[in-house]
């Protein structure tokens, strides 16, 4: 049997239903949008129809709105009774009757959005700025949505995991362009000297990344051929003075277009566009199709391939509630790396990430799952940043085919759909042919990350391994295979040992007495250094390396460790941001092995300070932090 939305996405093309909870009252099937904007002020209006089915049987459908004037609401073409609730941020709309499970409603919601009323800053929906403001070049007007504030603009259903189909038609004065979703269906002028900008977005989207930006745009564009007789346009929405930077850039989007389409599979929708504005709290937001850009990063190369990596990831698959933000931001902060291994290859990937390590955040101590519910804000470093790490960790551990293999069945499975954290750890645990259970309740779960420390015995053919975890007792003890590299003359081996005690002993046949014997020398675990243990255990390192300080912010004194891999004159000095010698912490001759030095900063004010290790020509420089 067929059932109403069954016929529906039939009819329309639509491929996907909704893994909506299982309590939800109905679904979108489809918003079809017909708004008007002055241009002169922040009056912004229209009318929405939604068409809904019916979950359960009701004589109420509730929706979302915030500070929006309601002027009359018809459902099936009759018009209805609703009410509205400002506090709860809701429009119930009264259906007359009881209707039944199944039944599909069309909703016509007229509206509009009234200058003068009292709304929070970060909470307008719709932003508008005069030309008259200093550096813009022309009347401005644009949605931002995300994660709850498409009500603000539009009466709607504004969950994340509830996904629609769009019809979005902006109409504006004469000259100026209004970009939206999905591809463009036409652009009439009508007889009162308006345009009206009519956008078809036959793909799901999720409300948070549903848009209408607004100006007196050039377009510059370029082609990217997905395949064979299918070519999408890929382009700016910029004013005139920046077509020129656009269009050279365009190049660079279409190979991050191609490049992250051979990672992720292809690039799912009918175009994609960036429309630069400014003023602009974010360094830009992925709305579907279309990502709304800050102006001074429009060819900023971290912030392009981000947002266009949500093309694929918060945009295809949509994280299915809010503490699910990470599926979203660590999967396009990775993507950021990914870009960088794509043209510099592993090198570049390993510095990509270490550019990445922000320990010294808040958050990043906490879980990478719910942020809001640790009381961290829904955008803190630990859901980019540090998840992030987390994904090149899980590839680290599950090895590349079962890392893209995950992440191409994740879109195959989820593909304009929304789905949460135990569904992605399912995807994995199947691709990879692992139970992935402890590794998402050790990393996405839980706080904090592992301290190692290693030390090593070389005796007639064995080499004996210890590793401890130092992290914090309220953190896990960590159960993770862990890579150790062993290197000598006749040497460069390494071992996997699947470490899960605060301190193990591993025995190791090793012919020859190492050098030096690094643990996970390729840097794919999200780790810090922990305090030498002193063992009486001999280890001569490969490579100079200076480690961060020990703890990292301090307040008092802290502990900076080094290796040399040979006897050299060593400088240690401690800079403020000025360049000024604070300290000097070494200054002569040390022999070969890993060095200990602590620094009691009880003088020094709280802030950033430098501390740079010089030993022959090797030079290298980190930064500190003290706290008072």
């Amino acid at each position: 049997m067929v059932d109403a939305k069954s016929r529906f996405l039939w009819a329309t093309g639509r491929a996907a239903i909704d893994a909506a909870p299982p309590n939800a009252p109905f679904d979108v099937l489809n918003y079809s949008l017909d708004i008007s904007a002055a241009m002169v002020d922040e009056r912004l209006g229209g009318r929405n129809v939604i068409t809904v089915l019916l979950r359960t049987a009701a004589d109420s459908v509730v929706l979302h709105q915030l500070k929006l004037q309601i002027d009359s609401v018809r459902v099936d073409g009759a018009m209805a009774t609703f009410a509205v609730n400002d506090p709860a941020e809701r429009l119930t709309i009264r259906l007359g009757q009881q209707r039944s499970a199944g039944d599909t409603l069309r909703i016509a919601v007229w509206y509009r959005r009234v200058p003068g009323i009292q709304r929070l800053t970060s909470r307008l929906g719709y932003y508008f700025f005069l030309d008259t403001l200093p550096g813009l070049p022309a009347n401005l007007g644009y949605t931002m949505s995300e994660p709850r504030d498409a009500r603000c603009w539009m009466p709607c259903f504004d969950e994340p995991w509830d996904k629609a189909t769009a019809s979005i038609d902006v109409t504006v004065p004469d000259g100026f362009v209004a970009a939206s979703n999905g591809r463009l269906a036409g652009a009439t002028l009508n007889s009162d000297g308006t345009v009206t900008w009519r956008w078809q977005e036959t793909h799901q989207v999720a409300t948070y990344l549903m848009c209408a930006t607004i100006s007196r745009w050039t377009t510059p564009t370029l082609p990217f051929v997905r395949t064979a007789g299918d070519t999408i346009p890929v382009q700016y929405f910029a004013w005139q003075a920046d077509s020129a930077v656009t269009s050279a850039y365009l190049p660079t989007v279409r190979q991050m277009i191609q490049n992250l389409s051979a990672r992720f599979g292809p690039y799912p929708w009918d175009k994609y566009a960036m429309a630069s504005v400014t003023p602009f709290g974010y360094g830009g937001m992925e709305h579907q199709t279309i990502t709304t850009i800050h102006r001074i990063r429009q060819t900023d190369e971290g912030v392009v391939v981000h947002e266009l990596a949500h093309q694929w990831w918060g945009d295809l698959v949509t994280c299915g509630s809010w503490p699910d933000i990470w599926l979203n931001e660590s999967f396009a902060t990775y993507a950021e790396a990914l870009w960088q291994e794509s043209l510099g290859g592993f090198p570049a990937l390993k510095s990509a990430m270490s550019q990445k390590e922000q320990f010294n955040f808040g958050s990043w101590s906490g879980a990478v799952y719910d942020p809001e519910g640790q009381g961290f804000g829904l955008f803190p470093f630990s859901v980019y940043s540090k998840g992030a790490w987390v994904l090149h960790t899980m590839r680290g551990v599950i090895g590349d085919s079962a890392f893209f293999g995950s992440l191409r069945s994740w879109r195959e499975l989820y593909g304009e759909q929304s789905a949460v954290t135990a569904d992605f750890q399912a995807v994995v645990s199947s691709v990879s042919g692992r139970d992935m259970s402890r590794f998402f309740q050790q990393w996405i779960y839980s706080p904090g990350w592992p301290v190692y420390s290693l030390s090593s015995r070389w005796q007639g053919g064995t080499l004996f391994v210890k590793i401890h975890q130092q992290q914090t007792a309220g953190w896990p003890v960590y159960v993770m295979p862990v890579h150790v590299g062993v290197y000598g003359p006749g040497l460069d081996t390494a071992f996997v040992l699947q470490d899960s005690l605060r301190e193990q002993t591993f025995t190791l046949p090793v012919p020859l007495a190492p050098d030096s014997v690094r643990l996970d020398p390729d840097n794919w675990i999200l780790k810090q250094r922990g305090k030498p243990v002193n063992e009486d255990w001999h280890e001569i390192p490969a490579t100079y390396l200076v480690h961060q300080n020990f703890p990292n912010p301090f307040n008092g004194g802290t502990t900076i460790s080094f290796d040399l891999p040979a006897v050299s004159r060593v400088r240690l000095q401690v800079y403020d941001l000025l360049g000024r010698e604070v300290a000097l912490l070494v200054d002569g001759v040390q022999l070969a092995g890993n060095h200990i030095v602590t620094f009691d900063a009880a003088k020094l004010a709280s802030g950033i300070y430098l501390y740079r290790l010089s030993a022959g020509e090797f030079s290298e420089t980190r930064k500190m932090i003290v706290l008072r």
